[in-house]
């Protein structure tokens, strides 16, 4: 009975091995937007996280920053700077124009078996102007991983899929600002 439920077990972990390889991420993402010319700073408001362990959610935000920042010639911006502040306070100083990014990494699952664990995790990326926090982009990024127990460690597997997430999200963001017209508003 040992010998069979293991059998069935290994079946499975397989499966789900090829299943998690083969799917990737479905990234949607809306329409190209303007931004002012004389933007060099991008604010990043700090991500909210939904049910999504603390220290996890931190890694990934802190690397997508830090990505954007490594990226930034490829951006038109000179920094990618987290808010500190309120968005009040942040409106005060920034040109109405301007805009900026926030996001949330939620949808965090461990579906944990007898031998193997899968990894399934969404975020969700905005850019808005400041003035009306009218929303000018949005991307939706959901990742999904699979491990053997005896092949890896939950610590290791979260780091992983943290730094594909983060990765994702830099490619995606510097996409859409890529894409975004510079206007002069002068």
């Amino acid at each position: 009975m040992k010998k069979r439920l293991l059998s069935l077990c290994m079946i499975f972990s397989t499966l789900l091995l090829v299943a998690g390889c083969a799917s990737s991420a479905k990234i949607h993402t809306s329409q190209a937007f303007t931004i002012a010319q004389s933007q060099k700073t991008f604010p990043v408001v700090p991500f909210a996280n939904t049910l999504v362990p603390e220290a996890f959610s931190e890694m990934v935000f802190n690397d997508f920053v830090d990505g954007m920042n490594e990226n930034r010639q490829q951006t038109g911006f000179s920094w990618f700077g987290i808010v500190k502040d309120d968005m009040g306070e942040l409106e005060k100083i920034l040109s109405p124009l301007n805009v900026y990014m926030t996001g949330e990494v939620w949808s965090y699952i461990e579906n944990s078996g007898c031998c193997s664990t899968e990894l399934r995790v969404k975020s969700r990326l905005r850019i808005q102007r400041v003035s009306s926090r009218e929303l000018l982009w949005e991307a939706e990024i959901p990742l999904d991983s699979f491990f053997e127990h005896d092949s890896s460690t939950f610590p290791v597997e979260r780091e992983k899929i943290g730094k594909r997430l983060s990765a994702a999200m830099v490619r995606e963001s510097v996409k859409a600002l890529q894409g975004a017209k510079r206007i002069n508003v002068d």
